[in-house]
């Protein structure tokens, strides 16, 4: 309990409902990570918290669903608002590129697979395999999420896609002007407003 009281309020408001060990563990990186202002190495953050590979994945893993930003860079773990360069955000968004092609490829290939759970799980119920309504649920509420995500990058490279449109629009000349000037306007309205 002693790393979850050193957190900010809002931050154990948000552990809230976990593991109370993952809580904790997520707690105590989240401290750590405060501590140092700078990327840690996972190996030295499990470690310096005795933590097993399996307990630090959790524990990031809850950290993520939270508002502290957790930011991955080559140099290590860091909470966001301590980054010191550009080229750790570099890095960071051609891994998080990386690794969403390939999570997303490999997500494809299992399609049939999705397409049957709703059944299995309605099948599971009726033979009274599964009685807790709560599996159901977490199910329910891991697939809110992954939408959530999806819909969100989708939105961010609908947004790019706009702007870099624009970009290449050719240089306005002559008699063309206002044509160009209206495709402009137009591509700009389009471009949706940024959730904050």
């Amino acid at each position: 309990m002693k790393a979850l009281e050193k957190v900010p309020k809002a931050l154990q408001r948000e552990l809230a409902g976990f593991a109370l060990q993952t809580q904790n563990n997520a707690a105590a990186i989240y401290d750590l990570l405060d501590r140092k202002a700078g990327p840690v190495k996972a190996k030295t953050v499990q470690e310096e918290l005795g933590l097993t590979p399996y307990a630090y994945r959790n524990a990031c893993r809850l950290l993520a669903e939270t508002s502290v930003e957790l930011y991955y860079t080559q140099e290590g773990v860091v909470l966001k608002r301590y980054l010191s360069t550009d080229d750790q955000r570099y890095w960071h968004l051609a891994w998080s590129l990386g690794m969403f092609e390939v999570s997303g490829k490999q997500l494809t290939l299992d399609r049939d697979l999705l397409k049957r759970v709703p059944a299995a799980i309605l099948k599971l119920i009726a033979d009274g395999n599964l009685t807790q309504a709560s599996r159901v649920d977490n199910l329910r509420t891991r697939s809110k999420q992954a939408i959530a995500v999806l819909m969100d990058v989708l939105d961010m490279y609908q947004e790019v896609n706009r702007a870099l449109e624009v970009a290449a629009l050719p240089e306005v000349t002559g008699k063309d002007w206002k044509q160009t000037l209206g495709k402009i306007k137009k591509e700009l309205k389009a471009l949706p407003a940024r959730k904050k």
